[in-house]
């Protein structure tokens, strides 16, 4: 069943980054180009769940699961890890949002552009480096999560870190398999990092830079 758990947290983990790339960056690209009355506090208010540590966040999220018999299932996972992913998204997108001169939105709007043709031809292929970077951290947060997947989920939703502590049993340690089941899983992680290590460097030394 390892390849069931392993296209559990690739369906999960690849689900979830996007979805958080296409949510933070929307929102991003409006907290960056619009101001308002409260712009401040509800951008600020984005971070709550950042701060909190998530076991206090799991509690009524297992609650709310449960209700709704989602429990041991791949949304409940999907939207769990939304709850830390897209505040990352939107706090790493508004910088690369930032550094695009708005006179080049304004110049293409003038050509015809609507504001959302603007930022598909114009702000985000500026901002690749940022969706790069902001992809593979959502990617791999949601590939290492732990906490989260082992208290929502039971048999069928199972993720691979989770599958890996049931080899620890009160009978034996099975210490083989772990091995053999932690070095599958790191296997994907180091390609997809070797591949994409120069874009994530670019992205990152990019939004910490203004300018």
């Amino acid at each position: 069943e390892f390849i069931r758990f392993f296209f559990n947290s690739l369906i999960i983990a690849l689900t979830t980054t996007f979805t958080a790339l296409f949510l933070g960056s929307l929102a991003a690209y409006g907290f960056s180009r619009f101001k308002f009355r409260g712009s401040f506090w509800l951008r600020m208010s984005s971070l709550v769940p950042q701060m909190l540590p998530p076991i206090t966040i799991i509690v009524p999220l297992y609650v709310l699961f449960n209700g709704l018999d989602l429990i041991d299932t791949r949304q409940a996972l999907i939207i769990a890890y939304l709850t830390f992913t897209i505040p990352f998204s939107i706090w790493m997108m508004i910088g690369f949002f930032d550094d695009v001169p708005v006179e080049l939105e304004e110049s293409a709007m003038i050509d015809g552009c609507t504001r959302f043709g603007a930022l598909l031809r114009i702000s985000l292929p500026i901002a690749a480096p940022g969706l790069t970077a902001t992809t593979i951290m959502n990617f791999l947060y949601c590939w290492n999560e732990f906490l989260y997947a082992v208290i929502l989920t039971g048999r069928d939703a199972r993720t691979l870190p989770v599958t890996i502590t049931s080899f620890m049993t009160n009978k034996a340690i099975l210490w083989g398999r772990i091995a053999a089941s932690g070095s599958m899983v790191l296997i994907p992680v180091l390609i997809f990092a070797l591949f994409t290590q120069r874009y994530l460097i670019h992205g990152l030394a990019k939004g910490a830079v203004k300018g």
